[in-house]
């Protein structure tokens, strides 16, 4: 495993292209690790509120009540 602190910054993207929230990352690569993967403090710090994992929907901190996102599709199958 590799780790190349402050490496990326992460923006997080509505449908529309609004940018929702900005932040900088440490890049983990792990050999063999197929899918990305970002952790609960990071998905907090977005202001992500998931709603449902396996159908990919959620909620950004500013979104009106009841506003419900869909988690974009990678661009390669896994």
């Amino acid at each position: 495993m590799y780790i190349v602190r402050g490496a990326v910054e992460l923006v997080l993207v509505g449908e529309e292209g609004e940018e929702l929230a900005r932040l900088k990352a440490h890049l983990v690569i792990h050999p063999g690790l197929e899918e990305p993967l970002i952790t609960d403090a990071t998905i907090d710090e977005l202001g992500i509120s998931v709603l449902s994992f396996s159908k990919g929907l959620w909620r950004h901190a500013r979104d009106p009540p009841g506003k419900v996102r869909v988690s974009a599709k990678p661009p390669y199958a896994l």
